[in-house]
């Protein structure tokens, strides 16, 4: 099998360790900036938690109902509007950057609304859809008309991936890497989750191992994949396993068996050392094969909030920051999700579909 990208789709322009990006974020002037955030949900809020490390001061908040805004009232040049989407009607400001953080069924129609607004900075939450090609359309409208969309595949950006893509330029690169992301399953999952999104859950939640892993070595150029089992709300599979070459010719494996007992973890080797990412927050370092793992400090400008979020809000809201931290384009997300569906074996027949 192989992919359909050319050149590396995550390679920052000016790559710097964890705290050399704390460092640049804390002397970025972003107070002036102004953000609309759709979806005040549990990653809409880390992304409010975002805005307010870096100082931005003048935010609009939308919501399908006044419950989730309450809380947010009170604070100075926060602005509230309940009624959804699509009765939203407020206008950008020069450079506003809306950040989308629906549910997943509704990321694309609200990123169309945006833009018939007149908003032309889009951050939109993972995966924006769990079908490819609805991801493609969205990323042929969108710069048809003008608008910057990134996808917040936030992983890429933790702090602890800057580190060892950081370290890993400097030791000459990357030799090899390999990945699992073998899921926690719970048994209320059919209940707390879409029928649809869990027979697409390697799109749906896999996909933020597998870009972490691909935002170090470059995307995937070719692989092979194999897959055994089934779930009763997964039949595609239950154990994954493959290989592959990224775009930089860098070889990688993966694993996962979710009906064992593994977790995510990314380990990426170079000739001087190898990285272990477990949990993904965290980096450890060995040197020679009878070592241990020693743990690599990892500094955050906003370690109280949700890894890698602030990084990819600083990263839209100030050039010098997004040279630093790479952004998933949705071109990108397009082609990681079809990566997926061959990983997964996922009918990507039915992407074709309007």
């Amino acid at each position: 099998m192989s992919g359909d990208v050319t050149g590396s789709a995550l390679e920052a322009r000016a790559p710097c360790s964890a705290s050399e990006l704390a460092a640049a974020i804390a002397r970025a002037d972003v107070a002036g900036a102004v953000a609309t955030v759709v979806g005040i949900g549990t990653m809409g809020k880390h992304f409010v938690s975002a805005l307010r490390a870096l100082g931005v001061k003048r935010v609009r908040l939308c919501a399908r109902s006044p419950g989730p805004l309450e809380s947010f009232r009170a604070f100075e040049g926060f602005e509230t509007f309940a009624g959804g989407i699509e009765r939203f009607v407020g206008r950008p400001a020069p450079g506003e950057l809306a950040i989308i953080a629906t549910p997943t069924a509704l990321l694309i129609p609200a990123a169309r609304r945006l833009a018939s607004l007149g908003f032309r900075r889009l951050l939109i939450e993972k995966p924006v859809s769990l079908w490819p090609a609805e991801i493609e359309r969205l990323a042929e409208e969108l710069e048809g008309e003008g608008v910057e969309a990134s996808c917040a595949y936030n992983r890429v950006a933790y702090p602890s991936c800057q580190e060892v893509r950081a370290r890993v330029a400097r030791e000459g690169g990357a030799t090899s890497c390999t990945y699992t992301f073998t899921e926690r399953i719970k048994p209320d999952w059919p209940q707390t989750f879409s029928a649809e999104e869990l027979a697409r859950w390697g799109i749906a939640n896999s996909l933020h191992v597998m870009s972490m892993a691909h935002g170090v070595i470059g995307w995937p150029a070719s692989w092979s994949a194999h897959r055994s089992g089934s779930l009763p709300w997964h039949p595609t599979g239950a154990v994954f396993m493959g290989s592959g070459v990224s775009d930089r010719g860098i070889p990688f494996g993966y694993h996962a068996d979710w009906g064992s007992t593994g977790r995510w973890s990314v380990e990426v080797h170079t000739a001087a050392a190898s990285y272990r990412l477990c949990p993904l927050e965290q980096v450890f370092r060995r040197t020679s094969t009878t070592s241990g793992w020693t743990d690599i400090p990892v500094a955050a400008f906003a370690p109280q909030v949700k890894a890698g979020i602030t990084e990819q809000v600083a990263a839209m809201l100030c050039e010098e920051i997004g040279e630093r931290v790479p952004l998933v384009s949705l071109r990108a997300a397009a082609s990681l999700s079809r990566y997926a569906e061959a990983v997964f074996g996922y009918d990507s027949a039915e992407t074709e579909a309007p």
